[in-house]
């Protein structure tokens, strides 16, 4: 009989997650796989080219359109970027942002990833569409696309989205330059139960 309960418990906690406890669950399962993670990467990686432009178009929830004002820090990435992450017509560039993904941090059954992942687009648009921002990225040869954390003012997009609970600090990804900032996010979203660490039942 005991072993029987522990089949049970052990498939529920794989199961599609439709509760508060499953829910809550999913989230530490995931989290514990991308810190499990961390230690396969030990290289500090630095972020020290940087250009400044525009917000202009929120896609999706893992990266945000740059307009840049000035044509010719525009056509510098001409040859360097796909067509996927370079908008000609608009002059504009798609940067990827790094040590966050909310698509990677949620996983509670196709209808609720998609309604998160749309909740975050459009959370960062409310927030920062039309503000101008300083991008420190860097450049992916390989996939052709660029990498960065962006800033308005005094507010570090990247930390904002884990600060809201709309992404996990992706640590496995190299640590950060402002890997202490990224710890204090992510712990006061937990404490206080917000996107993703709030209960299924609650988000409605």
């Amino acid at each position: 009989m005991m072993r029987f309960l522990l089949i049970l418990l052990f498939t529920g906690l794989l199961a599609p997650h439709v509760g508060w406890s499953q829910g809550f669950f999913s989230t530490e399962s995931i989290r514990g796989k991308l810190s499990a993670r961390a230690d396969k990467s030990k290289k500090y990686n630095q972020l020290d080219k940087s250009f400044e432009g525009v917000v202009s178009r929120i896609t999706d929830s893992e990266s945000i359109w740059v307009h840049l004002e000035n044509k010719r820090d525009f056509i510098r990435w001409t040859y360097k970027l796909s067509k996927s992450n370079l908008d000609v017509d608009r002059q504009e560039v798609r940067i990827w942002l790094r040590y966050v993904s909310p698509k990677r941090s949620i996983s509670r059954g196709k209808k609720y990833n998609d309604w998160f992942k749309k909740k975050v687009a459009y959370e960062i648009g409310k927030s920062f569409h039309n503000r101008r921002v300083r991008v420190s990225y860097k450049l992916l040869e390989r996939v052709y696309r660029l990498e960065g954390m962006l800033w308005t003012g005094d507010v570090n997009i990247n930390t904002w989205l884990v600060r809201n609970g709309w992404s996990f600090y992706l640590i496995e990804q190299g640590e950060s330059p402002f890997h202490q900032d990224f710890v204090a996010a992510e712990q006061y979203a937990q404490q206080n139960k917000l996107g993703l660490w709030k209960a299924v039942d609650d988000t409605k």
